[in-house]
């Protein structure tokens, strides 16, 4: 792995977790979880050789501290471990300055008035798509409600046309298995091209959207360029549906699996954002992102040279023992807002208030319908690129069966937890 100048050599590590490599086609839901507890609990500060050699931190406390310290552990060299070639996301791979000027190209579809626009057309394509899913009694949840709804989104949020976002959840899944191999930019050629025929439309048509008002965009003073405008756009293009969709699926799963959390939902609109919190705590859909260090530093009990390779592991994280108790739990009373599912510092994922409302939404909806139901087997994503994992086939039935109150827990403590242009 590249190092920064004359580095400082790394303190030995234990080799218990020297062949682990969160890219095998062996990680998956079924052990991913047991491994992080393993870690934190004999190795918060784990080194494996594989890639080049890298640190995973999984530790609440620790975690939290790297990604609040960008000085430190910076994303100038890619936030994929490994960095293979050459390739950047915006704004993820951008340290300060330049990175403040990338994020804002992101915020501005994300404002409060843009928020409270969007919100009607949210509400009627989640009562679409259960319509048609309780029409059906019942489906796959991942086909029939987490893939479409962000996906259709997009057409509003951004301006893609229905003929792109049809396509990319198959080039998204397809660009995961090649990123520790090849570079970012050949991973995602055919998204690349894809967006590059949206952005050619846009010019001769100018439709009164994001996209249009991002074609005369500045970035650091200046006309932005074609290749940042392409870039910017697969990072919404693929951030604006990949961690959404498992988040949904993820949701939708423990409300199948969990005992008394459909009767709580629908006996108390009021917990509805608590559930929501504690989905996205406990199945964190999108798991690690590496950073690279830019000094010694010490961190997890273990010191770090400068320019080692580091994962901060949210997944991780949020099943700390010491910061949420019972941490392996659903807890439908939790709330935990302190989670770090969309991470934190500044690269907080821009657009989680969004995703937040789509998944508050999703449930105000779903306590209309009847009981739902496993139907069969879930099956289960790898951790796709190293990063994401959720449901990929969710079999739900609908049922008129009586609902299952929830576990009296009144006695333990609750946790506090197309568009138009900009």
């Amino acid at each position: 792995m590249a190092k920064a100048d004359n580095p400082q050599p790394a303190q030995a590590y234990d080799s218990a977790w020297s062949d682990f490599d969160h890219h095998a086609a062996s990680v998956g839901d079924d052990n991913i979880w047991p491994t992080y507890a393993k870690m934190r609990a004999q190795c918060p500060a784990a080194h494996s050789d594989r890639h080049g050699g890298y640190w995973i931190l999984t530790r609440y406390s620790d975690v939290l501290t790297a990604v609040r310290d960008n000085e430190t552990f910076s994303s100038a060299h890619g936030v994929r471990v490994p960095e293979v070639g050459p390739g950047r996301s915006i704004p993820l791979d951008f340290d300060p300055p330049l990175h403040a000027d990338y994020r804002a190209l992101f915020t501005a579809a994300f404002t409060p008035t843009r928020l409270k626009e969007l919100q009607p057309f949210v509400r009627q394509l989640i009562r679409r798509l259960l319509a048609a899913f309780a029409a059906a009694g019942g489906g796959d949840a991942i086909a029939m409600i987490a893939e479409p709804l962000p996906l259709e989104i997009l057409t509003q949020v951004v301006g893609f046309s229905p003929a792109t976002v049809s396509r990319l959840r198959e080039l998204t899944r397809n660009s995961w298995q090649k990123v520790a191999s090849i570079s970012l930019d050949d991973a995602r050629a055919q998204i690349r091209e894809l967006i590059r025929e949206e952005v050619t439309a846009h010019r001769d048509e100018l439709p009164d959207d994001y996209l249009t008002w991002l074609l005369t965009a500045r970035v650091e003073n200046r006309a932005i360029t074609d290749d940042e405008i392409v870039r910017t756009l697969v990072s919404f293009a693929i951030a604006g549906h990949e961690t959404t969709v498992n988040a949904i699926g993820n949701m939708i799963y423990l409300l199948v699996t969990e005992t008394g959390v459909q009767a709580r939902l629908r006996d108390d609109t009021g917990c509805i954002p608590r559930l929501v919190e504690e989905s996205l705590r406990l199945r964190t859909p999108a798991h690690m992102f590496g950073r690279r260090t830019t000094r010694e530093v010490q961190i997890g009990g273990t010191q770090m040279a400068a320019g080692e390779q580091v994962l901060l592991s949210f997944a991780a994280a949020n099943r700390d023992e010491a910061q949420f108790p019972h941490a392996a739990e659903f807890d439908h009373v939790r709330g935990a807002r302190n989670h770090l599912a969309f991470g934190a510092g500044i690269h907080v994922c821009v657009g989680a208030p969004f995703a937040r409302l789509e998944l508050r939404m999703l449930l105000e909806e779903l306590r209309e319908l009847p009981r739902l139901e496993l139907d069969g087997e879930v099956e289960f994503s790898k951790l796709e690129g190293g990063h994401h994992m959720g449901p990929r086939h969710l079999p739900v039935r609908l049922t008129a069966t009586a609902i299952p109150q929830p576990p009296d827990r009144r006695d333990q403590p609750t946790i506090l937890g197309r568009a138009h242009r900009p």
